[in-house]
């Protein structure tokens, strides 16, 4: 009985994950959170405002020789969807600043400004993007040094309320 119950709430539940399939333009506004390798390695999640304008947070972990530490950090971006078009799906160059903390295990903490300068594929049919972004940056804390970040990756995109009540029902 107890499978019997897991079984359909399991089923429900997957159900509603498969009705976030949306266009591009339609997951703006929600979050979306993946995976980024790089400098640093690790969390992304972006926050979309509007169509052109997004906030992007990092949580990653830097393995460079002598330079390992956890980064944390916040990027404003904005969107230009004219200078590359696609047939299926967008493919948006996007630019901003940011500010990042990176936490050295040895060496205390470092506050940079950056500039991050990217691009994204959005799929058409799917909430889900794939990225390769380059920020060259300026520490500002404990001394000025230049810093390079740059990472490769994909979150997927999903309305966080919607996702909530569509699992309290499942429930």
């Amino acid at each position: 009985f107890l499978i019997d119950v897991y079984i359909r709430n399991f089923a429900k539940i997957t159900k509603s994950f498969s009705s976030f399939n949306a266009a591009a333009q339609d997951y703006k506004g929600h979050y979306g959170i993946g995976l980024a390798l790089g400098e640093p390695s690790g969390f992304s999640i972006k926050k979309f405002n509007n169509n052109n304008e997004a906030f992007q947070y990092t949580l990653g972990y830097s393995a460079v020789s002598g330079q390992e530490g956890i980064n944390i950090g916040a990027d404003y971006l904005r969107h230009n969807y004219e200078i590359i078009t696609a047939e299926k799906g967008r493919i948006p160059f996007y630019y901003g600043g940011g500010i990042h903390l990176k936490s050295y295990n040895d060496a205390g903490n470092q506050l940079y400004a950056r500039v991050p300068l990217g691009v994204a594929y959005e799929a058409a049919d799917f909430p889900f993007d794939v990225f390769f972004e380059f920020a060259p940056g300026i520490a500002v804390l404990p001394s000025p040094s230049l810093v390079t970040n740059f990472a490769i990756g994909a979150r997927f995109y999903f309305d966080v309320r919607k996702a909530v009540e569509k699992i309290d029902e499942a429930i």
